[in-house]
């Protein structure tokens, strides 16, 4: 029997760590008083070593900085001089069609990277027929040779790594290191999906039964196509929600946002080069709104994943609703919504932590993330420490051009968000804004990171989600803090992700109970965008999404529908009691 678990360190080990502590075996000890006066001779060559060893390291580093500084230039100049044609792919067959989109840089408007080729009805239905007509053979490739190929497509992701990273700065105005972290997931992501699924197939359950009686569980695929409907804010995230079906033996549509979209076609074209068959994942940018009523109108539509707005996936809710007496099996609709994502800060919390936190959350990637950081609530006896730390990290913020390395922050990538923006500052113009409040779309659309005071515990800023570089805070005193945890517990209808800052084990518990509803990633003294390193399960409830968790071997699941075939040897069993059938 397959155990699927976690192997957590004990919050004692995290403490020994960090106070220095470690057991030492008795014969360590006496090792310790036998070494103590050679080390002292040692101690000296050891530093002169060290210092030769860092100058060596420094030097390497600052030529391999130099050396990816002349190539990442080189590949702008290359992308400025000849914008990358993404076309539709049905099948193996690009299709270069009359619907072609710009996508323009967001920090540089007038620099176009790339142009795509949207799909219209006609070829969305054949790309449809396409992956239907795939699904016989796909299905029927061993869990095996999936799995190579996907492992396989990982490593050539990997040797392109910096074209693919400079696309990721030019095109979603993402910084050095966000560009990187977003490919590191990709892979991670690639690669833990595949493990998972090699542990999927390989569990087998026990049936109470007959000793002549051999149950098999097989992870089949869905009984028919199934699509994804992409945001622009990650390509791996893009790439997710096309890739994870597919691995379970399914066919896909993949439609990216016009945004993600040429960095979701390179992904695509290794996944061709890796041996993925024709068909299998169709390349379909399109019009969402067309998209979406083309492939709920098919009769083999199987399933939906999704990320966008909580709006939208009541549309498509409504969209499969209003047909579902034409289709062979239940569509599953699978979605990850926006959150209104919190810190909630205790009186017993560090404040060096919670500011490092929140300007990472809040203002990472111009606050575009679903799980971007939109309220956040401070004792009053902590504010005027949060505050002044606050105001002073965001003015040491460099916003501008991503592709330079002492960039904090590029533009907003959206142009509807930035309208969205626009509109959002001017109506909280004449409130208390500790900082930021404007925005400049003349150059590239560049919003200032943005804090605001909000003094009433009801207002809309701490419970629709806002994507883009705004913060209101919530400041209540600290003999309320159990009226401040229910309003930051029930206020927002979004339930994405939140996190706790506090040191005393008894409050941390508390919140942990109280605010167990109002996020599905809950994190404790870190910010509400996770770790950076990992990969770790993510999704929302409430109106943040159907909570599937992807990025676990439960998201995989979902996209199967299990067979189990039982085989009897010598014959059925008789049944008690029976004369009739002996």
């Amino acid at each position: 029997m397959l155990k699927l678990g976690f192997a957590v360190p004990t919050r004692w080990s995290f403490r020994c760590g960090r106070l220095g502590m470690a057991s030492i075996t008795g014969e360590a000890r006496l090792s310790v008083d036998k070494g103590k006066a050679t080390r002292d001779q040692q101690e000296q060559s050891e530093k002169q070593e060290d210092a030769e060893s860092e100058y060596q390291t420094a030097e390497g580093s600052a030529r391999v900085n130099r050396n990816e500084a002349v190539l990442i230039n080189h590949a702008i100049q290359e992308i400025q001089r000849r914008p990358l044609e993404v076309p539709t792919i049905i099948g193996d067959e690009p299709v270069y069609t009359m619907d072609k989109q710009r996508v323009s840089c967001p920090h540089q408007l007038k620099m176009i990277l790339a142009q795509v080729y949207y799909a219209n009805r006609k070829q969305i239905e054949t790309a449809i027929k396409s992956a239907l007509s795939a699904q016989g053979t796909w299905s029927l490739v061993p869990i095996a040779e999936r799995l190579a190929i996907w492992r396989r497509a990982a490593n050539i992701i990997e040797e392109d790594e910096l074209r693919l990273r400079v696309f990721l700065m030019l095109t979603l105005s993402k910084t050095a290191d966000d560009a990187t972290r977003d490919i590191r997931r990709l892979l991670s992501s690639l690669r833990a999906n595949a493990d998972y699924l090699e542990h999927l197939s390989e569990l087998r359950f026990e049936i109470q039964g007959d000793m002549n009686v051999f149950p098999s569980f097989h992870l089949r695929p869905m009984d028919g196509f199934v699509a994804a409907l992409a945001p622009f804010e990650s390509v791996a995230l893009s790439a997710s929600l096309a890739l994870c079906p597919a691995l379970m033996g399914n066919t896909v549509l993949w439609n990216p946002s016009l945004e993600v979209a040429p960095a979701s076609f390179l992904i695509h074209r290794a996944f061709q080069e890796a041996g993925l068959p024709s068909g299998v994942v169709n390349f379909v940018p399109a019009n969402e709104r067309l998209f979406l009523d083309t492939i709920t109108d098919a009769v083999h539509f199987a399933g939906l994943n999704s990320q966008g707005s909580a709006a939208g996936y009541r549309h498509v809710h409504k969209l499969v609703s209003d047909r579902m007496e034409r289709y062979i099996c239940f569509p599953r609709l699978v979605a990850e919504c926006p959150g209104q994502n919190f810190h909630f800060v205790h009186a017993s919390a560090k404040v060096e932590s919670v500011v490092s936190a929140t300007m990472q959350a809040a203002f990472g990637f111009a606050g575009q993330y679903a799980n971007s950081l939109s309220r956040m609530y401070v004792p009053s006896s902590l504010w005027p420490r949060v505050q002044a730390d606050l105001l002073e990290a965001t003015e040491q913020l460099i916003i501008g051009d991503p592709v330079q390395l002492e960039t904090d922050m590029g533009a907003i990538v959206n142009v509807d968000g930035f309208h969205r923006m626009q509109k959002l500052l001017e109506r909280t113009k004449n409130m208390d804004q500790l900082c930021g409040g404007f925005c400049d779309d003349s150059i590239g659309r560049f919003v200032q990171p943005t804090i605001i005071r909000v003094t009433d515990p009801l207002d809309s800023l701490l419970c629709e989600p806002c994507s883009g570089p705004f913060l209101p805070v919530f400041v209540y005193a600290d003999d309320s803090f159990g009226e401040a945890l229910k309003l930051a517990a029930n206020q927002s209808r979004y339930a994405l992700s939140g996190s706790i800052f506090a040191s005393r084990d008894e409050v941390i518990l508390h919140c942990l109970n109280q605010l167990r509803m109002s996020a599905s990633n809950l994190y404790v003294n870190e910010r509400c965008t996770g770790s950076n390193y990992g990969l770790t399960p993510f999704g929302g409830n409430r109106l943040s999404g159907t909570n599937d968790k992807s990025g676990s071997a439960y998201f995989l699941m979902r996209w199967s529908s299990p067979l189990l075939i039982e085989e009897t040897v010598e014959g059925p069993a008789p049944s008690q009691g029976s004369k009739k059938f002996p």
